[in-house]
């Protein structure tokens, strides 16, 4: 398989998604996600939550993976934006809900690949604008989404669906 193949996720994928997703949280929001949190992740949870998202996913959503000799080495779900929360966007806007790559490949140009092929993906299915939160003292993740052209619009939450407790900023795309 090529460097940086991307392709969707099968639900025979949860467990390198699960995994994956652990220990890319670990690594990204130890600075500022408490140590008790983190800790409490379980990659067997998330991953049997990955498996029931992949066998029912929603027609609009879609779960990208990359991965090497050892699995999974990225992911990137994207789909439509939350009219409740990003409604100010329009009909036609779409998120990037996740990217997370493997914390030893960051820098191998995994990141932009898996980001871009999910960016073309969106755009080629007519959304805009897109959008995507990253965690306000987040700075690396917000540097990487700006150099993908995505702006901070001013806009920021408090993630409903987990207990981070941490502000995430809006970026968009037009």
């Amino acid at each position: 398989m090529p460097p940086h193949h991307v392709r969707p996720a099968t639900p025979l994928d949860a467990p390198g998604i699960g995994t994956l997703k652990v220990r890319a949280w670990r690594a990204a929001y130890g600075a500022f996600v408490s140590r008790a949190l983190l800790d409490s992740l379980d990659p067997a949870d998330d991953a049997a939550q990955w498996a029931d998202y992949l066998s029912l996913v929603p027609a609009d959503d879609r779960l990208w993976v990359t991965e090497g000799a050892a699995g999974i080495t990225g992911f990137c779900r994207t789909g439509p934006a939350d009219a409740s929360l990003d409604g100010d966007l329009g009909d036609g806007a779409a998120e990037i809900y996740g990217l997370y790559i493997d914390p030893a490949r960051i820098g191998t140009g995994l990141g932009r690949t898996l980001f871009a092929h999910a960016v073309t993906d969106l755009e080629r299915r007519g959304h805009r604008p897109l959008c995507v939160y990253a965690y306000a003292p987040n700075t690396p993740a917000l540097r990487f989404y700006g150099r993908a052209g995505f702006t901070p619009d001013g806009t920021t939450r408090l993630d409903p669906d987990d207990a981070v407790g941490v502000p995430e900023v809006r970026l968009v795309k037009s």
